[in-house]
């Protein structure tokens, strides 16, 4: 009796391995797949609007995205190791964000680019902190959208560029007397003037007036225009995209002997001016860890292969899709992952060795040299560039010139 019970109980130990085959030999399916050329896939989610109101900026990541994989893919920069692209519409909704992104993991996801937008992000890091998959948002800029220890973004956070500006500001000697325009109910806008407030008063720069307005309440900034004036203001720092800048430019440059400077939500200026208004923005001040006409030689090939691709210019988001990409696979170059090992690990050995990689790897990329602290910010520098001719080109002061 003693050995047909302990036969029948190997043949259920047998049985039971081959159902559940994780409980006897650390999992029955790997965690990677491998192509036909026998190369270890590893598989990029990315969540973004690809369809409705925000569908400019989703598209551009993914495409950016896209540019980085194929890159990769064919330069053979991970010997045995290729990359796949998969990408979600979320409509810029965050409850189908956090269905796609589960979907995301039913397709075998190994890295998440989390979401195009700050909102729908916080909702898939919230979703992504059980499995502590890394995520590495292309261009949620709200400081509380990477608000887990897995999640880090390539893009400034809202506040950082007010810093930047203010301190650039000072540097260069641009002004001293200084107006805020903004909109008062963005939490882009409002982060980047709050904190440009407080460090233009660490720098001795005076903010002569506040003049605010609510997007899409009115066209009309007569008003504001007046009391910066009024004011004396010598530069105006507006902290804005650039739809809203160019109906506020058009109003202000005929009345305002000013500077106008602003942050990366002006990148698009130039094209919302278009040739009939192109004296609106002209002289235009901004801070942007990218533009498209940079010599950088890491930029022009991003640029020459988008539009190769896809037949248009890369913008910001474009740009950091693809950062976010070639991050990833440096992420993996620093833990020194073989295919073989790949096979064989673990999702949660993955995944705790990739967000440590994070913090030291040093990435050059369309945005800049990155690199990354444990809060998950970037530390990059921003150019400084003005608008000249229908061009951005790198700002020089008079001296320089």
């Amino acid at each position: 009796m003693k050995k047909i019970f302990s036969l029948v109980l190997a043949v259920l130990m047998v049985a039971s391995c081959a159902v559940a085959f994780a409980s006897c030999n650390g999992g029955s399916k790997a965690l990677f797949e491998k192509d036909p050329e026998d190369n270890v896939i590893v598989k990029i989610g990315g969540i973004g609007p690809l369809t409705g109101d925000y569908a400019s900026y989703g598209n551009s990541v993914k495409n950016g995205a896209q540019i980085a994989v194929d890159m990769l893919n064919e330069s053979g920069a991970l010997k045995g190791i290729k990359f796949e692209l998969l990408f979600e519409d979320s409509e810029g909704d965050g409850t189908k964000a956090v269905n796609a992104f589960g979907k995301l993991q039913d397709d075998g996801m190994n890295v998440s680019l989390g979401g195009v937008l700050s909102g729908e992000t916080k909702n898939i890091v919230a979703s992504a902190a059980e499995s502590g998959i890394l995520v590495l948002t292309p261009s949620a800029s709200a400081k509380d959208a990477i608000n887990k220890d897995n999640a880090f973004r390539v893009c400034f956070n809202d506040p950082q560029q007010g810093l930047y500006a203010a301190e650039i500001i000072k540097e260069k000697g641009l002004a001293t007397k200084i107006a805020l325009f903004y909109d008062n109910g963005n939490d882009y806008c409002k982060g980047n003037a709050d904190t440009f407030k407080s460090r233009a008063a660490e720098l001795g720069l005076q903010i002569v007036t506040e003049q605010t307005y609510t997007e899409g309440s009115n066209t009309d900034f007569s008003t504001q225009i007046t009391a910066i004036k009024e004011a004396g203001a010598e530069l105006v720092f507006m902290p804005i995209y650039y739809s809203d800048a160019a109906k506020f430019l058009r109003q202000a440059v005929d009345t305002l002997d000013t500077v106008f400077f602003g942050v990366d939500g002006l990148d698009g200026l130039i094209g919302e001016c278009g040739t009939e208004h192109a004296s609106d923005c002209e002289d235009v001040i901004l801070l942007t860890p990218y533009f498209a006409d940079s010599v950088d030689p890491t930029v022009k090939s991003f640029v020459e292969a988008y539009e190769e691709k896809f037949g248009a210019t890369p913008d910001q988001f474009a740009a950091d899709g693809y950062d976010a990409v070639l991050a990833i696979a440096e992420a993996i170059e620093e833990n020194g992952f073989t295919p073989d090992q790949l096979m064989e690990i673990t999702a949660e050995d993955f995944n705790k060795k990739m967000v440590a990689a994070m913090t030291k790897i040093t990435v050059t990329g369309a945005t800049g040299v990155m690199t990354w602290t444990a809060d998950g910010e970037t530390d990059k520098d921003p150019n400084v560039l003005q608008i000249k001719g229908g061009e951005y080109v790198e700002y020089k002061t008079a001296d320089a010139e």
